[in-house]
C-alpha cells in the first residue's frame, strides 16, 4: 500500500431515524393479554408479508392504535404490532390504516429510541426482552470470544442504506458496527471504539477496554510490546484498514495497520511514519536520528557514499515488501532515494538518483525539478552548443538505467535523448527533424518544437 493514499477521516455522520409511532408508550405500558396476543399472531404473518420481514413469527401481540399528522395535515391512524421471530430479532409493525402500507422497526431500534425518549414504544414481548441477541453471530466475525450482553442502535444512513449499532461484549471490549440493508451493495462493517467519537462514541466500553483490545494485533507486530496507549489514526476504507498508533510500556511504540476487524497486516516504526505521523507516545526525533545513521550504514555497506541529514519514507512496496526511501545528503547533488528490503524480504536493495525517480513518475522532495533541468542545460549545451533550456519532457526510463527526455532550446531547436546512467553526458541526443525521420521510439511532442528555421545553406539537426 502506497501511504500517499491513505485516508484521514472520522467516523461517519449518522442520521436518526424517526420511528414514527408513540402508541403504547412507557406512560401507557402494554399490558399483554390474551385477546391482543391472538389478535397479534392471527395479523402477524400478512404483516409481516407486507413489511417485506423475513420472519417466522414465535409470538405476537396487537399493542393498539397510534395516529400520526401526514404531511397533508391529516390525522391518520396506525395500527402496531409487535413480533417475535423463532431466528433473529423481533420487530415493530405499524401498518397504515388508510394505505395498509406496513412500516417496520427492529426491538433494538425501539430499545434505543425508548431510552431516549421513554414516551416512545419499546418491545415487551418475553421473547423480545434480549433485543441484542440477533447481533452476537455477527459481532463474532470481530471478535469471535464475544457474546453480545446489550446493544444500541445509533441511527441510519439511507442513502448508503445501513444501521449503526453499538455492541456490548460480556467482559470485553465492544464495537461499532454499519448492518447494511438486505438490498444494500455496503458491506459489514466494524470500527474499534478508539475510531469512533461524537454521536457515534462508545458507551459500553471504556478507553482502557478499546486500548486493551490491541493487544493481540500488536503482540504479532512486536511480541515484547505490551500496549499501554493506543489511538486510532485513520481507515483507508478502499483496502478496510485501521491505522493505529500504538504505545508500548518501556519501550519505543508504532504503528500498527490493522482489517477493520482487527486482524494483523503490518507494522512499522514511528520514524517511518511519513503522513500518518508524527507519533504521540513515541520520541519519534530520537528515533529518527537513530534511523539516519542506520540508513547511513546501509547505504555504505551497497557501495553509496551519503551523509543522511534528511529522510522521507514515501511508502511500502506490498509485493515485495520494500521501502521506498527518499534521502537528503550532501554528496548525492542529483538526489538519492533507495527500495530497500524489509526483514524476510528476498527482494534486492535498489537506489536510483532524481532522474530514474521521475523516470518512473515519482519527482523527488529533496530535489526540485528545476536541479535537474539546470543539469540538463549544462549536458545538452557540452552536446550542442547552440541550446539554452527552455522546456524538458522526461519521456521515461531508459535501457541501462538511462532517463529518456525531450528538450526544447529556445531558439526553437529542439532534441529527444537518452541521458548516460552517470548523468555527465547523453549516451544519444538527435534533433527532432531526425528522430522523425529515422522513426525512433520517442518523438518531440512539446507544440513547436524543433521549428527552427536555419539560414540559407544551414541544418536543423
Amino acid at each position: 500500500m502506497s501511504l500517499s493514499t491513505f485516508f484521514r477521516g472520522a467516523a461517519l455522520a449518522v442520521a436518526a431515524l424517526a420511528l414514527g409511532c408513540s402508541a403504547a408508550s412507557a406512560a401507557e405500558a402494554v399490558k399483554l393479554n390474551d385477546k391482543q396476543r391472538a389478535k397479534g399472531i392471527a395479523e402477524a404473518p400478512a404483516l409481516l408479508m407486507t413489511a417485506g420481514v423475513p420472519c417466522e413469527p414465535a409470538d405476537a401481540y396487537y399493542v393498539g392504535e397510534s395516529t400520526q399528522k401526514g404531511a397533508d395535515g391529516k390525522t391518520v391512524k396506525f395500527q402496531v404490532t409487535e413480533v417475535a421471530c423463532k431466528a433473529g430479532i423481533g420487530y415493530i409493525l405499524n401498518k397504515n390504516t388508510v394505505t395498509n402500507a406496513v412500516e417496520k422497526f427492529n426491538c433494538t431500534q425501539a430499545f434505543s429510541q425508548n431510552a431516549a425518549n421513554n414516551k416512545q414504544i419499546k418491545c415487551n414481548l418475553p421473547a423480545n426482552e434480549k433485543h441484542y441477541t440477533w447481533l452476537t453471530p455477527l459481532v463474532q466475525q470481530y471478535d469471535a470470544a464475544c457474546t453480545v450482553s446489550n446493544a444500541r442502535w445509533m441511527g441510519t444512513v439511507t442513502e448508503q442504506k445501513f444501521d449503526r449499532y453499538e455492541a456490548a461484549c460480556e467482559g470485553r471490549a465492544g464495537v461499532v458496527l454499519d448492518v447494511p440493508y438486505a438490498d444494500s451493495a455496503t458491506k459489514l462493517t466494524f470500527s474499534n471504539c478508539l475510531a469512533v467519537k461524537g454521536n457515534s462514541a462508545c458507551q459500553y466500553t471504556t478507553q482502557e477496554q478499546a486500548v486493551q483490545s490491541l493487544q493481540a494485533p500488536a503482540k504479532q507486530a512486536q511480541a515484547a510490546c505490551t500496549v499501554e496507549k493506543a489511538r486510532w489514526i485513520g481507515r483507508v476504507t478502499s483496502d478496510g484498514h485501521d491505522f493505529f498508533e500504538i504505545g508500548c510500556a518501556g519501550r519505543p511504540g508504532f504503528i500498527l495497520q490493522t482489517t477493520t476487524a482487527l486482524k494483523y497486516v503490518a507494522n512499522f516504526g514511528c520514524d517511518k511514519a511519513g503522513t500518518l505521523g508524527p507519533c504521540q507516545y513515541t520520541d519519534a526525533a530520537s528515533l529518527s536520528a537513530e534511523a539516519r545513521a542506520e540508513y547511513s550504514q546501509k547505504l555504505k555497506a551497497a557501495g553509496i557514499t551519503c551523509t543522511v541529514t534528511e529522510y522521507n519514507l514515501i511508502g511500502t512496496e506490498t509485493a515485495t515488501k520494500r521501502d521506498l526511501v527518499e534521502f537528503k545528503c550532501p554528496e548525492q547533488k542529483l538526489g538519492l532515494a533507495a527500495f530497500i528490503p524489509n526483514t524476510g524480504s528476498t527482494a534486492k536493495f535498489e537506489a536510483m538518483d532524481c532522474f530514474t525517480m521521475i523516470s518512473r513518475r515519482k519527482e523527488c522532495g529533496f530535489v526540485p525539478r528545476a536541479t535537474l533541468d539546470q543539469h540538463l542545460n549544462t549536458l545538452i549545451k557540452a552536446a550542442k552548443k547552440d541550446c539554452e533550456i527552455q522546456e524538458v519532457t522526461y519521456l521515461g526510463r531508459g535501457d541501462d538505467d538511462t532517463a529518456l527526455v525531450e528538450i526544447a532550446c529556445t531558439n526553437k531547436r529542439g532534441y529527444v535523448g537518452a541521458v548516460a546512467k552517470a548523468r555527465t553526458g547523453f549516451e544519444e541526443v538527435v534533433s527532432c527533424s531526425i528522430a522523425k525521420s529515422r522513426k525512433y521510439p520517442i518523438q518531440c511532442e512539446i507544440p513547436g518544437n524543433g521549428t527552427y528555421v536555419p539560414p540559407a545553406g544551414g541544418s536543423n539537426d
